[in-house]
């Protein structure tokens, strides 16, 4: 009997631990897509490409969401990432931006947005300071 309880035991713990990797691996994996995410800057031309996949899609409310997602985190954790990008903008594209993504955010609060792009250096010479 006690060998049994002994098993019994060693087998729920290794049953834990395999299911707690799982969730570790999820854990993990979900990281990694956030930082990728909010890293655009490693790919500046993706980001470009992106931006300009948001703007012509602005009146499609679901995709709209869907860069509003990306962007929104973008901004809030790597806002000069999105200044640099946005300064490539003419004044049209730039307008557009402001006022589809940052003055009607999906996600975050506009106060916030905005306090994470005042905090940057070179958010003062964009488009997006007046």
């Amino acid at each position: 009997m006690k060998a049994f309880i002994t098993l019994f035991t060693w087998l729920s713990c290794i049953t834990m631990a395999l299911a707690n990797q799982d969730i570790n691996i999820q854990k993990l994996k979900l990281q990694k897509d956030f930082i990728t995410n909010i890293n655009q800057c490693s790919n500046p031309t993706q980001l470009d490409h992106f931006i300009q996949n948001a703007l012509d899609n602005v009146n499609n409310y679901e995709k709209r969401a869907q860069h509003a997602a990306l962007l929104e985190e973008l901004i809030k954790y790597n806002p000069a990432c999105f200044v640099a990008s946005v300064k490539k903008l003419d004044s049209k594209s730039c307008e557009k931006i402001e006022e589809t993504y940052l003055s009607e955010p999906f996600f975050y609060p506009r106060e916030d947005l905005r306090a994470s792009l005042s905090a940057t250096s070179n958010f003062k010479t964009s488009c997006l300071a007046s």
